[in-house]
């Protein structure tokens, strides 16, 4: 997936200015004459705050599909009642009230597109004024209802890459900083990846 390579990448840089900053620090200060390595393989495996935060994007993405699924199915709901449904299928636990409000939105949905097909299926000649307006405004809403799902699209797989780098890069910081300490308390001067470093 993109955020493993994501992830990867950035361990690979972190090492890198890792390794600068170490060294530059150790020079101006007299500090620390040898070097180390670090496998960021097996620490970004292990580590256990990486873990949780991979597993709450997941989650988040899961949330996301499932909101972005329910718009395409239901594309002749109001956003009000998007609104309402998305903010219904959030909570946890969903109550017995809840479900019972969620069923009654899905189920007007389905009329309203039971309607449409019905309409859609009649012989042309069998339509009356009143049904061709209906149609109208069906397709007026539907692609209304598409543009707003594209836009929502978009709008959740940003907010979702922005969650996974400012997460990634709270991890680094600390990383980093555990590394640092542990370098300065060991007299090293240079800390390289281990993937860099023959």
């Amino acid at each position: 997936m993109s955020k493993n390579i994501n992830w990867v990448r950035m361990v690979t840089i972190l090492a890198i200015i890792t390794s600068l900053a170490v060294a530059l620090g150790a020079s101006g200060q007299g500090k620390g004459t040898g070097f180390a390595t670090v496998d960021f393989k097996k620490l970004s495996n292990g580590y256990k705050a990486r873990e949780a935060v991979d597993a709450e994007l997941k989650t988040m993405q899961k949330q996301y599909e499932d909101k972005l699924q329910r718009r395409n199915n239901m594309p002749f709901l109001t956003e009000d009642e998007q609104k309402q449904l998305d903010a219904l299928y959030e909570k946890t636990p969903v109550s017995d009230a809840d479900k019972t409000k969620i069923a009654a939105i899905e189920n007007k949905a389905k009329a309203k597109s039971d309607e449409i097909q019905a309409l859609r299926q009649k012989p042309e000649k069998d339509l009356t004024a009143a049904d061709k307006a209906t149609l109208s405004a069906a397709d007026k809403v539907f692609q209304e209802a598409q543009g707003k799902f594209t836009s929502l699209k978009e709008d959740l797989a940003n907010q979702l890459s922005q969650y996974g780098n400012n997460k990634s890069e709270d991890l680094m910081k600390k990383v980093r900083a555990t590394i640092g300490k542990v370098a300065e308390s060991k007299g090293v001067a240079v800390v390289f990846n281990s993937d860099v470093a023959l």
